[in-house]
């Protein structure tokens, strides 16, 4: 998709018109809706799930109208998807204008096709052989879910990606696996595209944050774990890190709020410029998406590495960019990390003595840009606040980026 047809993907989706558009598919009265979050990947397409209440209309005999109140999550998607995708879930596509969206009910993505029989409890309490509920914890449409299953016989974990995706995951797991290294275990997977693992112990890497407990041996752990990450990775196919893809999220956030393109477009274009002088050294292990939310710690250690899709070839700067850049725009989201900048200057100090300090903090720039356009995906109130305190948050990053070379 080009920038024009994103923001118009995006003004249409999250606008008024989104209610007609709601009415159009959905074989009923539209009561109310609410945008509840917003996906939106740079050249690929524009995801936004809505909480829609609505009456659904039915016949007794062709005879009697019936009228069934339902509650449902209805995600609506520029994205490009096979036409038997679409069909196979009963999903359905509306034009406006030229620009086709694909509108389905959860949980019956077209490109997660394990995802009903992972929102299943029976389904997976079959799969499991015990009885089992589940939870949903995260879901970007066309790309993964993630849920938490409670079992008689302990927790665990699924993941559902896209079928093609899945093999390239139970890779990964089984490269940790034997590493000894502390990340869930396969416990079964289909080829549909669902992953049931293990459980981890630990709390996570946050909840230190928020406490200030055990920091130093912490940054000591984290900096070993990377240290630990196995050189077969280094077959792995590379993936280009965050800050190598700014350009992209600059254009996603200008597409969300226009009237900051320009200094996304900016940041942008300094973040590949200081990278292009920094020093990165040679490619080793890295973990791809390295902070708080995907490590879990116990009594000073790291004892869990979770999310592990982004395992492969990459520059240690990268991961120590990741960890810093989402550790800085925690104040922002709730006042129990109002006190995180001390931590944040004592670890990028310590992170500089194993990477280029511009190379880090050029990296955090970038990881702090893709999150500007995020700040929208929870449907928030203060969405726009959020996305322009992390812009701010990445200008600073380069700043000091700039100052270090």
């Amino acid at each position: 998709m080009t920038n024009h047809s994103e923001r118009r993907a995006l003004q249409l989706l999250t606008g008024a018109s989104a209610g007609e558009m709601l009415a159009l598919a959905l074989d009923g009265i539209v009561r109310s809706w609410q945008v509840r979050a917003v996906n939106h990947r740079p050249g690929a397409g524009v995801s936004v799930g809505y909480s829609v209440i609505w009456d659904r209309i039915s016949h007794e005999n062709s005879v009697r109208e019936v009228r069934v109140r339902e509650d449902s999550y209805i995600v609506a998607s520029t994205v490009k998807i096979a036409e038997a995708n679409l069909d196979a879930v009963g999903a359905i596509t509306l034009y406006a204008d030229d620009l086709p969206v694909h509108i389905w009910q959860f949980p019956n993505d077209p490109e997660l096709p394990a995802l009903p029989s992972a929102c299943d409890p029976q389904a997976v309490s079959g799969l499991l052989g015990g009885v089992c509920d589940v939870e949903l914890l995260g879901y970007r449409p066309t790309r993964r879910a993630v849920l938490r299953v409670a079992c008689d016989s302990g927790p665990r974990y699924a993941k559902v990606v896209r079928p093609d995706a899945i093999q390239a995951l139970i890779d990964r797991h089984r490269i940790f696996a034997d590493a000894a290294l502390p990340t869930p275990r396969i416990e079964m997977s289909t080829s549909t595209g669902l992953i049931i693992t293990s459980a981890v112990v630990g709390t996570p890497l946050a909840a230190s944050y928020r406490h200030g407990t055990n920091l130093t041996s912490i940054f000591t752990s984290l900096n070993r774990t990377l240290d630990a990450l196995p050189p077969v990775a280094l077959d792995l196919k590379y993936r280009p890190a965050w800050a190598e893809r700014c350009a992209h999220y600059a254009r996603a956030a200008g597409a969300s709020i226009p009237e900051i393109a320009e200094r996304t477009a900016a940041l942008s274009q300094g973040i590949l410029e200081v990278r292009r002088s920094a020093y990165y050294g040679g490619l080793v292990p890295t973990h791809g998406d390295f902070y708080e939310a995907n490590v879990l710690v116990n009594e000073g250690v790291v004892s869990g590495l979770l999310d592990l899709d982004s395992l492969g070839p990459g520059y240690r700067a990268d991961d120590w960019g990741c960890l810093l850049g989402h550790l800085s725009v925690l104040p922002s989201l709730s006042e129990n990390y109002a006190h995180v900048g001390a931590i944040r200057e004592d670890w990028f100090a310590r992170a500089c003595h194993d990477a280029d300090p511009a190379a880090i903090a050029a990296s955090a720039a970038g990881v702090v840009l893709s999150l500007v356009s995020s700040a929208r995906q929870r449907g928030r109130a203060d969405w726009k606040v959020q996305a322009l305190t992390r812009l701010a948050v990445a200008e600073d990053w380069l700043a000091r980026a700039r100052l270090a070379r």
